[in-house]
């Protein structure tokens, strides 16, 4: 065997190692150190519900698998965002919520606040996640024509009215918006304050979760009971 042919053998066998090189190289980049993590296709604005079609796939290095962003699409899908996700970049964690965090309560329903006074309202110890039901008191108005004399003991009856019920408590405040009831003053007790300090916040101001068709009746009662001087009551639904 000649010296030409050994020098040709050299560089094929040269040219074979550099061509397994890059290939190997090129199958270790695409399939150990990249992943593919879903990214928004155009900017997403802030309080959107996510869905398949507004994402793309794009190569990000797998350290990234250790940091705190949406690692598949299938994670994002339902969820709603808290602020603007630029074009491109991977997606946050504290950037998209679950809509029901976000929102409170389920999609499905309107989260509403209504006033309440404490004695009308359990002794204003109603917790979050609770049910209750909601009555309106008022006075029966007196038939026109009829005369009552002055001697009379007479009384206008009552009505006591249903304006819903089984509906579940999503949040408890004080008349100045901080945390109420039994559980906040346990988080102040984990505090180590004492005394006045630990007393339970009677609640003032419950937020409920409606169904659309129940809003309309609640507020119109929170509304009648300015006005007209009807008492709105507020109970534990039977579990």
């Amino acid at each position: 065997m000649n010296k030409r042919i050994q020098l040709v053998i050299g560089l094929l066998a040269i040219g074979l190692a550099l061509g397994a090189g890059i290939y190997g190289r090129n199958v270790y980049l695409k399939e150990v150190s990249t992943y593919q993590v879903p990214v928004p296709a155009g900017d997403i604005p802030a309080y959107t519900i996510l869905s398949a079609d507004i994402f793309q796939l794009r190569d990000m290095p797998r350290t990234m698998e250790s940091l705190p962003y949406y690692q598949s699409l299938e994670s994002l899908i339902g969820r709603i965002t808290t602020g603007k996700l630029p074009a491109g970049l991977p997606v946050p964690s504290a950037m998209v919520v679950p809509a029901s965090q976000f929102r409170l309560a389920d999609a499905a329903f309107e989260v509403v606040s209504i006033p309440v006074d404490p004695v009308s309202a359990v002794g204003g110890q109603i917790q979050i996640g609770q049910r209750v039901n909601l009555y309106r008191m008022s006075e029966q108005s007196m038939p026109s024509g009829n005369s009552v004399s002055s001697e009379e003991n007479f009384v206008l009856p009552i009505t006591v009215e249903m304006i819903a019920g089984d509906i579940l408590v999503v949040d408890v405040r004080t008349a100045q918006g901080v945390k109420a009831g039994p559980v906040a003053a346990e988080e102040q007790t984990g505090t180590g304050l004492s005394g006045n300090a630990q007393q339970v916040e009677q609640v003032q101001i419950l937020t409920l979760a409606l169904e659309p068709d129940r809003v309309d009746p609640v507020l119109a009662a929170v509304a009648a009971g300015k006005k007209q001087g009807g008492l709105l009551w507020t109970t534990l639904a039977l579990p």
